[in-house]
C-alpha cells in the first residue's frame, strides 16, 4: 500500500477524479425530455427516433441545465425538419435557418439567440418538427464555451497522458516513443471532446441499438433486429458496462460508448508504439512511430462509435503476443494470440485474417524454438484452443444462411459500380491529386477503381472533413505525402534482408488487402473498398518508410527527400485535424 501511495500515477488518478468531479458538476445537460405525438406525451431520452407517417408533425420538449451559467449553442439535428423552437414561452420561427431540415448535421442556434430569454441556471425549450417519411425523431448537442471546462479536459487528458507515459516506461520504450504517447493521447481526446457521436460514423444508430437490445433483453440478437444485428456480438457486450455508466453519472450514453472506443485507441497506440520497436529502431523507428501517431484516419475512428476499434486492438495484441511466442517459445504467448483472435473475429469479419496470423505463429513458433518433438503443456493447450475456435466456426457457418454482410441489399444502389479486371488493375492518378476526399457517390472521382478508393479512404475514410479551401489543399498534400511514402515503403522493403518476422509482416498485408479485395468483388458497391475494415495493415507498411527513408548508406538528397514527404503528411494531418476541433 506505501508504493501505492507513493506513486505518481495515484496522484494523477486523483487529480483525474477531481478535475472530472468539477467537470460533472458544471456540464450543461439536456433533462426531461418529452415527445409529443398528437394526443399523446411520452417521457424519453435523446436521441429521439420514432416511426411516423410522412407529413405528421410533432413537439419535443426539453430543459437544459446549466449549473455554471456558462455560454453555450445549440446544434440540433431534426429527422426531418424543425419549424419553430420556444425558449421559456418565448417562441420563434426558425424558417431564416436553411439548414433546418439537414438530419446529416443539423443547424446551430448560436448563444446570442437564446441568452436573453434564459433565466437562472435552467431553461425550458420546444421544438416544432414535421416528418418527412420513414424514422422521426431529433438530437440535440450543446456546445460550452468555457476557458475553465477547457482547462479542465486538458488537465484530464495530461494526467492520462502521464499514467501511459509511465507504464511505457516500464515497457522500456525510449524518450521518443513516450513523446509520441503523450502526443497521441492528446490528440486523441481532443478528438473526443470535439466529436459528437455521429460525426464521421458508419451506421452508429444501428450499433447502438444493437447495445441497447442486448441491455434491454438480455441476450444476442437476431441479424434482422436492427441494421446492424447481423455483426459478431463481442463488442456490443464489451461497451454495456461504459455504456450504463456513463447514463448512471448524467452524461449521455453515447459518451460512455465513445470513452470506450477512446480507451481502446489509445491501448492500440501503444501497443502498436510497441510492435514498430520490434521491427525498426533509430531514425526509421522514429519515422514510423510519428506517421503511426498521426495517421488522420486512426485520429478519426478514435472517439468513433462501432467495433473497428475493438478489432484494431485485439489484432495487434494478437501480433505482439504471436511474435513473442515466435521468440521465445512460450506457449502462454501463444495461447494468448489465440484468445485475442478468437475475439477479433467474433468482432467483425476481417478477424479471420487474424486467425490466419495465428496459424503462422503457431507453425513459425513451434519450429523455430525447436519444439517440434518436444512441445510444453501449454503449447498444446494453444494448439487446443486454436482447434476449438476453427471447429465452432465451421459449426457456426454450417448452421448459418446469412451473408458476410447480411444488410448488402439495403444499401443504396447509387453507391454501385463495375466489378471488371480494369476497377482492380487501374490506378487513376488525376483523380486521386485533385479530389481530395473519398465520394462513394460519383463516378469521376475514383470511386471506381478498387485502390484509389482504399487509399484515399485510408486517409479520411468515407468522409469530408473540412470542406474549406484551406482543408482541400491539406488533404490534397496529404494525398501526395502518401504516394510518396509508398514509394519510400517500397524501396525500404526490397532493400530489408527479409526475416521470419518481416515476412509474417508481409504475409499480413498481402491477406488484409486480398480479404478487401473480395469484398469489393462479391459486394460491388464502392463502400466495400474502405480502408477501414483492414486499418491495421499500416503495421506492415510503416517499418518500411522508416526503412526506405533512411539508412547509413542513402544519400543525403534521398535522406532530406524522405524527411520533407513525411514532415508534410505530420504536419498537414495535425492542421486538418485542428480544423475539425474549432468548426
Amino acid at each position: 500500500m506505501k508504493k501505492i501511495f507513493k506513486s505518481i500515477e495515484f496522484y494523477c488518478a486523483i487529480g483525474i477524479l477531481i478535475c472530472f468531479s468539477i467537470l460533472h458538476y458544471g456540464q450543461i445537460r439536456v433533462e426531461n425530455v418529452v415527445l409529443r405525438h398528437g394526443n399523446a406525451e411520452k417521457q424519453t431520452t435523446l436521441p429521439i427516433s420514432q416511426n411516423m407517417d410522412a407529413g405528421e408533425w410533432f413537439n419535443v420538449r426539453f430543459s437544459i441545465s446549466n449549473p455554471l451559467n456558462i455560454p453555450y449553442d445549440l446544434n440540433i439535428i431534426p429527422d426531418d425538419c424543425a419549424e419553430s423552437l420556444t425558449v421559456n414561452g418565448f417562441a420563434f420561427s426558425l424558417s431564416d435557418y436553411s439548414d433546418k431540415c439537414n438530419f446529416n448535421k443539423g443547424f446551430w442556434i448560436p448563444d446570442s439567440v437564446t441568452f436573453p430569454h434564459r433565466v437562472g441556471n435552467r431553461t425550458s425549450y420546444e421544438i416544432l418538427l414535421m416528418n418527412k417519411g420513414g424514422i422521426a425523431g431529433i438530437n440535440i448537442f450543446p456546445k460550452v464555451d468555457s476557458i475553465l471546462l477547457f482547462l479542465l479536459k486538458f488537465m484530464i487528458a495530461l494526467l492520462v497522458g502521464v499514467i501511459v507515459i509511465l507504464v511505457a516506461k516500464r515497457l522500456r520504450l525510449n524518450t521518443f516513443l513516450i513523446a509520441c504517447i503523450l502526443a497521441g493521447v492528446l490528440l486523441r481526446f481532443a478528438m473526443f471532446y470535439a466529436m459528437p457521436y455521429n460525426q464521421f460514423s458508419m451506421d452508429v444508430e444501428g450499433h447502438l441499438a444493437y447495445i441497447q437490445y442486448i441491455i434491454d433483453n438480455h441476450s444476442i440478437p437476431s441479424a434482422k433486429d436492427c441494421w446492424s444485428c447481423y455483426h459478431p456480438p463481442v463488442y456490443y457486450a464489451s461497451v454495456i458496462p461504459s455504456f450504463m455508466v456513463s447514463g448512471l453519472i448524467d452524461y449521455n450514453s453515447c459518451s460512455g460508448a465513445q470513452a470506450f472506443s477512446l480507451v481502446l485507441s489509445i491501448i492500440l497506440l501503444v501497443c502498436g508504439l510497441f510492435l514498430l520497436k520490434e521491427f525498426v529502431s533509430g531514425v526509421p523507428l522514429e519515422i514510423a512511430s510519428v506517421l503511426w501517431t498521426v495517421w488522420p484516419l486512426l485520429l478519426l475512428v478514435a472517439p468513433r462509435i462501432g467495433n473497428d476499434q475493438l478489432f484494431y486492438t485485439l489484432h495487434v495484441l494478437c501480433v505482439v503476443a504471436g511474435f513473442n511466442y515466435i521468440k521465445n517459445g512460450n506457449g502462454k504467448h501463444l495461447a494468448a494470440a489465440v484468445v485475442c483472435a478468437a475475439l477479433a473475429v467474433w468482432t467483425k469479419s476481417t478477424g479471420y485474417v487474424t486467425l490466419g496470423l495465428v496459424m503462422l505463429f503457431a507453425v513459425f513458433g513451434f519450429v523455430k524454438t525447436n519444439q517440434l518433438h518436444r512441445p510444453t503443456k501449454t503449447e498444446i493447450a494453444g494448439w487446443i484452443l486454436l482447434a476449438l475456435v476453427f471447429v465452432s466456426l465451421v459449426v457456426i457457418k454450417i448452421f448459418s444462411n446469412g451473408e458476410l454482410v447480411a444488410n448488402i441489399n439495403s444499401l443504396h444502389s447509387s453507391l454501385k459500380v463495375e466489378n471488371e479486371a480494369k476497377n482492380f488493375l487501374y490506378f487513376d492518378m488525376k483523380s486521386f491529386l485533385t479530389e481530395p476526399y473519398a465520394n462513394g457517390w460519383v463516378d469521376g472521382q475514383g470511386r471506381e477503381y478498387f485502390f484509389n478508393y482504399a487509399f484515399k479512404s485510408s486517409l479520411f475514410g468515407e468522409w469530408k472533413l473540412v470542406d474549406t479551401a484551406v482543408g482541400r489543399t491539406l488533404a490534397s498534400l496529404i494525398s501526395l505525402s502518401l504516394l510518396g511514402l509508398i514509394v519510400f515503403a517500397i524501396r525500404g522493403w526490397w532493400k530489408t534482408r527479409m526475416n521470419i518476422y518481416h515476412w509474417v509482416l508481409f504475409i499480413q498485408g498481402i491477406l488484409f488487402f486480398v480479404a478487401l479485395g473480395f469484398l469489393r468483388y462479391k459486394y460491388s458497391y464502392a463502400c466495400s473498398a474502405d480502408f477501414r475494415y483492414i486499418l491495421p495493415v499500416l503495421l506492415s507498411f510503416l517499418p518500411y518508410v522508416g526503412l526506405g527513408v533512411y539508412r547509413e548508406e542513402y544519400t543525403l538528397k534521398w535522406k532530406v527527400l524522405g524527411f520533407i514527404t513525411v514532415s508534410i503528411f505530420a504536419v498537414c494531418s495535425v492542421m486538418l485535424m485542428s480544423f475539425i476541433f474549432v468548426t
